[in-house]
């Protein structure tokens, strides 16, 4: 069962905030992209079911982004319900989400730049769709490797 990308953007916000870390959007786009690449890669079915984009910056969710595009490059927050998440995909969301915190956000995006799902589909001033099997071949080759 996958969840909405907002679903899981509240719990990264959540997870963030809990552990004392700030949170723009650009650094949750990149964070979202490393979910679902996990979570593909370690269950064989997405974390969230929605499409994610080659944005000029790297990967983004596009519905994510407008939820949040208000708040502009500050903490991002958030009051609501946290969304539930079944345990065994909480679990791989922070192990990601935690071994993502040692990278400054800028690094996140030069990482995401050098990698073929969104290296092989952006196009300047275009919005091309990367695909969950882009995603999960991607990072199933690197790790056989």
């Amino acid at each position: 069962m996958a969840y909405s990308a907002l679903e899981v953007a509240k719990y990264v916000i959540n997870h963030e905030h809990n552990n004392g870390r700030e949170i723009s959007n650009l650094r949750l786009q990149k964070l979202l992209y490393f979910v679902q690449a996990k979570v593909l890669v370690e269950t064989g079915n997405p974390c969230f079911d929605d499409e994610m984009e080659a944005w000029d910056f790297g990967p983004v969710v596009p519905c994510v982004y407008h939820a949040y595009k208000i708040f502009g490059s500050w903490d991002l927050s958030f009051s609501g319900i946290i969304p539930t998440i079944v345990e065994e995909i909480s679990k791989k969301i922070d192990s990601i989400i935690d071994y993502c915190q040692s990278f400054p956000t800028r690094q996140l995006v030069e990482i995401t730049h050098n990698q073929d799902p969104w290296k092989n589909v952006y196009k300047k001033g275009q919005k091309n769709r990367i695909s969950n099997d882009s995603i999960r071949n991607y990072f199933l080759s690197r790790g056989k490797k």
